[in-house]
């Protein structure tokens, strides 16, 4: 079988979307009965194992291939640049008998092993204001160099396509679209009040669920107005928000929506639980009267395809990426306007119906299990692709 290595530094902890995806990926392949790869994890060693609960029963390698840090990542880029290649790496990888090497960036324009170099989005592109001049240098020559010297470069969508054509025309020929799809992990069909989780994070009545990083992007300040002017109008709504509240970029952000919800007078519509448990936001999510994602900006919205795979009723702002998941029970919204927000709340909350949400919600499982394996055969396709057009 062939053996493909997924490497995992410690600083990949830190972004929850692009650890989700993996174990939604690494989960598709494993649960693929005629699957002809095997996937392996290549783990810094600073990472701890609990970090692996959510990820499927894989081959873990504890070894660091991402260059590592101070004198060693020192090390590592001169041997690349004066070589070509990573002798050091390409050694591990042959001791480890990893056939390709996937998700986990360049080792060099000569390398011998094949690469798949994905790249989630060019949200440095499309919104630089939310980032310093530095780190729009910095992704720039990061992504350079996936380009350069990638065996293929993976996308999620389409849209990040067209963006990829106008930053390097020349890496289109190699580059492919793999739309994920979330199979919502091992996860089964929950229930709020069932599983005790009202009692637990205090739920009390109907509540539209928002399960985004609080990353300044995400837009939740939006929710805010939107729930103020709900407010206004003598109806009321209830949001939990989910999500980690640290945006590494803009540090007060978090303090900031806070201030603003007690500033809009609805602090008490606006509950924040930040990081729960996999099984808990799903939970949430099939207990939601919909599901929210008013984002500014998107690779592929995670939030948008686990509301797919639930059947679930989301609202989501009408920028191109979401456009091109066209979820079927999908409200769109303008992301600037607070209005149109407050309008699609109230609509969709004056004809919820819990019988049809719970109809949806079990068709919607029904057919997921063939989504997943269509996704997990595509993945494939594409590696089996890249080694055969080498290196």
């Amino acid at each position: 079988m062939i053996r493909v290595g997924f490497a995992m530094a410690e600083s990949d902890r830190s972004w929850l979307g692009g650890v989700n995806y993996r174990a939604n990926l690494l989960r598709a392949i494993v649960a693929n009965p005629n699957r002809k790869i095997e996937p392996v994890i290549l783990a810094s060693p600073a990472i701890p194992s609990s970090f692996f609960d959510s990820f499927p029963p894989v081959e873990i390698i504890r070894a660091s291939i991402n260059n590592g840090t101070g004198r060693l990542r020192y090390v590592h880029e001169i041997a690349k640049r004066a070589l070509g290649r990573d002798p050091m790496v390409e050694r591990l990888l042959r001791a480890a008998r990893i056939d390709i090497l996937s998700h986990s960036g360049q080792i060099g324009a000569r390398a011998n092993l094949p690469t798949i170099g994905w790249i989630g989005d060019f949200q440095h592109r499309r919104l630089p204001e939310f980032f310093s001049a530095a780190e729009v240098a910095a992704r720039d020559r990061l992504l350079g160099r996936y380009c350069d010297f990638c065996s293929t470069i993976l996308l999620s969508s389409y849209d990040a396509q067209r963006d990829l054509a106008e930053f390097a025309p020349a890496a289109i020929p190699k580059s492919r679209v793999l739309r994920f799809v979330s199979g919502l992990g091992a996860c089964c069909e929950p229930n709020v009040k069932e599983s005790g989780l009202d009692k637990r994070y205090g739920i009390e009545g109907p509540f539209f669920h928002l399960p985004n990083q609080f990353w300044v992007h995400k837009n939740h300040r939006l929710v805010l107005e939107a729930l103020a002017i709900l407010k206004e109008r003598g109806r009321p709504e209830f949001v939990i928000a989910t999500g980690d509240t640290n945006d590494a970029r803009h540090p007060a952000h978090f303090d900031a929506l806070l201030r603003y919800a007690v500033e809009f007078g609805v602090e008490e519509h606006f509950k924040v639980l930040g990081r729960v448990p996999y099984a808990d936001l799903v939970a949430l999510m099939s207990g939601a009267i919909a599901v929210l994602n008013p984002s500014l900006f998107e690779g592929w919205s995670t939030t948008v395809e686990e509301a797919k795979s639930m059947g679930k009723t989301v609202i989501l702002s009408a920028i191109p990426v979401h456009r091109e998941q066209a979820p079927e029970y999908g409200v769109f919204f303008p992301p600037e306007s607070a209005e149109a927000l407050a309008d699609a709340m109230a609509g969709v909350a004056d004809g919820y119906s819990a019988t049809e949400d719970q109809y949806r919600q079990k068709t919607a499982r029904q057919v997921l299990p063939e989504r997943v394996e269509s996704f997990a055969s595509d993945y494939e396709g594409i590696v089996l692709e890249t080694l055969q057009r080498g290196v």
